[in-house]
């Protein structure tokens, strides 16, 4: 019924209201791929999700989550969708990252595919709200509203700069993530001091990428309908040339 893609975003969508029945809004953050899908319109899908916790214990944290992968009422909403989860894993439960990893299973093909949940617990980063996702996505799924504490655009703008410049291997989803959010309207506030300081290091990663990483890592996750736009190394090339000047406009 669905495809892989689409499995994985709705295990995502119900997880986010599950949890929020369980764990305070306010203790939590919706970060990264899925918030801008979720909440701008990303056309690009993500494998995994990514949020930010604060003033939570480990074990308390750990009970909430294997609780609600266990509940019945979870387990009979993802069947209704034609999912089930075939196998969990707890790899990393540590003072600085909680991460679950997940099989969902088609029920219809059988078919698996893979996911991860994962908890950053150095708590909040200013720029947040609670907010619906989109009405468009949660008809398409057929979903009951799903509603959670996400980072706001200029909030995500200044996270995605540090991404680029610190990570330790160039992912090119974050210039495509970028532009994104430079077209959203992120740059219309100066960034954090901190945020700033990893400008000269983002527009350097970022001219590094090359469309064979793009293509590799990124085209397979656009909605189908969009990959053709992105198909080419023009296509590419017109966006970093984008990203690289809205960056560089940051820093005036």
């Amino acid at each position: 019924m669905w495809t892989e893609r689409q499995t994985i975003e709705i295990f995502h969508l119900h997880f986010l209201r599950a949890c929020g029945a369980r764990v305070d809004k306010a203790l939590f953050a919706l970060k990264g791929g899925c918030n801008l899908r979720f909440f701008l319109k990303s056309i690009r899908y993500s494998e995994d999700m990514d949020l930010d916790i604060q003033t939570m214990a480990v074990g308390t944290l750990r009970n909430n989550v294997n609780r609600l992968l266990e509940a019945p009422g979870f387990i009979q909403a993802l069947r209704a969708q034609g999912i089930e989860i075939a196998r969990t894993a707890q790899p990393k439960q540590t003072a600085t990252t909680q991460r679950w990893k997940l099989t969902l299973r088609d029920a219809e093909s059988g078919a698996e595919m893979p996911t991860k949940i994962e908890f950053s617990r150095h708590g909040l980063d200013d720029g947040t709200a609670v907010e619906s996702v989109d009405a468009g996505l949660i008809r398409t799924y057929r979903l009951y509203p799903v509603i959670v504490q996400h980072y706001t655009v200029h909030a995500a703008l200044a996270q995605k700069v540090a991404a680029l410049a610190l990570r330790g291997e160039v992912q090119s989803r974050d210039v495509f993530d970028l532009k994104l959010l430079l077209d959203a309207g992120g740059a219309e506030r100066p960034l954090p001091a901190t945020a700033a300081a990893n400008l000269a290091a983002a527009i350097d990663k970022a001219v590094a990428v090359d469309y064979d990483a793009f293509a590799g890592q990124v085209l397979a996750f656009l909605e189908p309908e969009y990959q053709d736009d992105f198909g080419s190394k023009r296509a590419w090339n017109e966006l970093q040339e984008q990203v690289v000047n809205g960056l560089e406009a940051l820093r005036q």
